[in-house]
């Protein structure tokens, strides 16, 4: 078992790369330092649809990104995380809004100021709003059940299955275009949400899940007796990063500058530790 758990975080690390949903809460422990030696921006120049408050707009079921804690009230996870350490670092309060991931680019700019949502960075959102420098790296996964004898060498062997994946993602994107051009015939089940589809996966209800190899490989660490990941795509990563409203500059510039410190200064390297465990 032990053996089994430490592979499946070694996949998780190997494949993340860093570059580089609220609460008022405070930061994590491990994050608190970072927030207490940063001078808060000036907030001047920023459009915000609330003075004072970064309002982020996020899909809060999308572990271990963004997921509820135990009081099914506070969020938690590395989004979140990340998304107040910029808020200290800023000098604002930030609020998240819970919504649903296949529509969230709809509200950004009128329920709230940023998207921060395990959001991938792609040419169609580049056109709707403005996306900053990306954070982490991430690719596709094929997971099935740890008895399945199912295999795959690529996206594309999902053909003749039943698979599982949450509607307005990348996987989203991806499937129903193999399905669209003919390259597979499969059935889709669509989900809300991603916890949904590995559910239908331990009930027998689907062959497949398709979805980010992050969310696959934490999935796999925390129940390494379910699931097992048949495929991993290591040529095509996708880059996470956040959307900002077109047109707010100043608040893309300050939140670029963040970003970059961070990352100088080891802060994702403690959110790994964190959040892309078993625990």
């Amino acid at each position: 078992m032990k053996k089994i758990l430490a592979f499946a975080l070694a996949a998780v690390f190997g494949m993340l790369m860093f570059t580089a949903c609220g609460t008022t809460n405070d930061p994590t422990p491990d994050t608190a330092a970072h927030a207490d030696t940063a001078a808060p921006a000036d907030t001047a120049d920023y459009q915000l649809l609330t003075d004072g408050v970064l309002t982020i707009g996020s899909e809060i079921g999308y572990p271990p990104f963004e997921q509820f804690a135990d009081d099914g009230v506070t969020p938690i996870g590395f989004d979140i995380d990340m998304a107040n350490e910029i808020g200290a670092r800023l000098g604002l309060e930030i609020k998240f809004i819970n919504t649903k991931f296949d529509t969230i680019s709809e509200g950004l700019g009128v329920n709230y100021d940023v998207i921060i949502s395990g959001y991938t960075i792609n040419e169609e959102r580049a056109a709707q709003m403005i996306l900053s420098d990306p954070y982490i790296d991430n690719y596709q996964a094929i997971v099935v059940t740890a008895d399945s004898d199912l295999t795959a060498d690529s996206l594309t062997d999902v053909d003749g299955h039943s698979v599982a994946f949450q509607k307005g993602t990348t996987t989203d994107e991806i499937i129903t275009d193999l399905v669209d051009t003919g390259s597979v015939n499969c059935t889709a089940a669509a989900n809300e949400k991603i916890l949904t589809c590995f559910q239908q996966l331990t009930q027998g209800e689907v062959e497949m899940v398709v979805c980010d190899s992050t969310v696959a490989g934490v999935q796999l660490a925390k129940n390494p007796d379910a699931y097992k990941i048949i495929f991993q795509d290591t040529e095509n990563p996708e880059q996470f990063g956040i959307g900002i409203t077109k047109g707010n500059t100043a608040l893309a510039d300050a939140i670029n500058g963040v970003l970059a410190d961070l990352k100088a200064e080891g802060f994702f390297d403690e959110l790994n530790s964190t959040w892309f465990s078993a625990e």
